[in-house]
C-alpha cells in the first residue's frame, strides 16, 4: 500500500530540531517542495511556526519515510503536533491532504500537511509573525545571523 508523504516547513525540516527528534534516520527521500494559496506565520511565543490559508506560496520539503518507520513516526508526529482527530476543534494542528508541488519534478502530489487552528490561539492576531516570503527555515537563520 502506497503511503501518503509528509510536507514540512517548519521544525520538522531538516536541520532543526524536530527533525533530530522525530525523523532522523526515518527519511529515505527528501524532495524541496512548495504548497500554494497558502500564508506562513512565526509564532514567537512558541518557537515554531503556523500554516493558514492565504495567497502565497510557502516552501518546505517532502519526506518519504520509510515503511517500517511510517506508523510510529506518523503517530508521534500527530502527538507532537496536537493533532487529537480529523476536524477536533482541540487540534493544536489539523492533520489535512493538500496538494504540494515537488520543485525538481514540477509534478504535485498529495501530502500530509500539519495546518494551524488558529482559533485555539488568543495570542496569534498580535504576536504571530507574517513571513510574506513563506520560508521558516530562512526565517529562523537569518534570526540566528543577527
Amino acid at each position: 500500500m502506497k503511503r501518503i508523504n509528509l510536507f514540512v516547513y517548519g521544525s520538522l525540516r531538516e536541520g532543526f530540531f524536530n527533525y533530530n527528534k522525530y525523523l532522523d534516520g526515518k527519511v529515505i527521500e527528501k524532495k524541496d517542495a512548495k504548497l500554494e494559496n497558502m500564508k506562513l506565520y512565526h509564532l514567537p511565543y512558541k518557537g515554531y511556526p503556523a500554516l493558514a490559508f492565504g495567497e502565497d506560496t510557502v516552501f518546505g520539503e517532502i519526506l518519504v519515510l520509510s515503511e517500517e518507520h511510517y506508523e510510529d513516526t506518523m503517530n508521534a508526529i500527530d502527538k507532537m503536533e496536537g493533532f487529537v482527530g480529523e476536524k477536533n476543534p482541540e487540534n493544536e494542528y489539523h492533520k489535512v491532504i493538500f496538494e504540494v508541488e515537488n520543485l525538481q519534478t514540477n509534478q504535485k502530489e498529495k501530502c500530509f500537511v500539519y495546518f494551524y487552528n488558529k482559533d485555539k490561539d488568543q495570542l496569534f492576531d498580535n504576536s504571530a509573525i507574517y513571513l510574506p516570503h513563506g520560508n521558516w527555515k530562512e526565517h529562523m537563520l537569518s534570526v540566528s545571523v543577527q
